[in-house]
């Protein structure tokens, strides 16, 4: 039997010295990996909830723009005036070209919808025609603004029906490299008297 003498206490207790800081360490490198990959969901959180927000508010303003056309008769041809948050006075043309080509954005020089039915965003602001495309100006919490880019086009099926593309986006749009991220809202509906 082996007889523990203060001597053999004491160089046992000298072999493990510094290992609890050690294992500190360890711990706190392991906290800190954690913490690090917590602040990037964090981050890309933040930045989808903004993006949700955004696409939400573009959604609204192309239903208020589609609702204000579709209160009127499908054979009326005077333009619309609304007015967005910052006070701007807005026209909105409502006059719809032939079955299948349409006017306003992608619609004014006879040319038809992309395939799918969605406005055509790769068309310059300068040739949507004139009234078929707003800058709205949505309004936030303390006061923010954001601007966003609305285009239309009106497709009369009749003298009593019409079938309205609506779309909308922020503007200016996210991009990296030249390309665009965001996908702006579409809405489609037919009105009529």
């Amino acid at each position: 039997m082996k007889v523990l003498t203060r001597r053999s206490i004491a160089s046992r207790g000298s072999s493990e010295r510094g290992s609890m800081m050690i294992e500190l360490l360890i711990s706190m490198v392991v906290l800190l990996i954690g913490l690090g990959g917590m602040l990037i969901l964090l981050v890309a959180a933040m930045y989808t909830n903004k993006r949700a927000g955004n696409d939400t508010t573009s959604t609204m303003v192309a239903e208020h723009v589609l609702e204000q056309i579709s209160a009127q008769p499908a054979n009326a041809t005077a333009d619309l005036t609304i007015t967005d948050c910052a006070g701007n006075l807005l026209d909105i043309a409502t006059i719809g070209a032939a079955k299948g080509a349409g006017s306003g954005a992608n619609g004014g020089n006879g040319a038809a919808l992309t395939a799918a039915g969605v406005v055509d965003w790769t068309q310059a602001t300068g040739a949507v025609p004139a009234g078929y495309d707003i800058q709205y100006v949505a309004c936030g919490n303390a006061n923010t603004r954001m601007i966003y880019d609305v285009r239309w086009n009106v497709m009369s099926m009749s003298a009593y029906s019409r079938m309205l593309v609506i779309s909308a986006r922020p503007n200016p749009s996210p991009q990296t490299g030249g390309l665009r991220f965001v996908v702006p809202a579409n809405l489609r509906t037919i009105g009529g008297m």
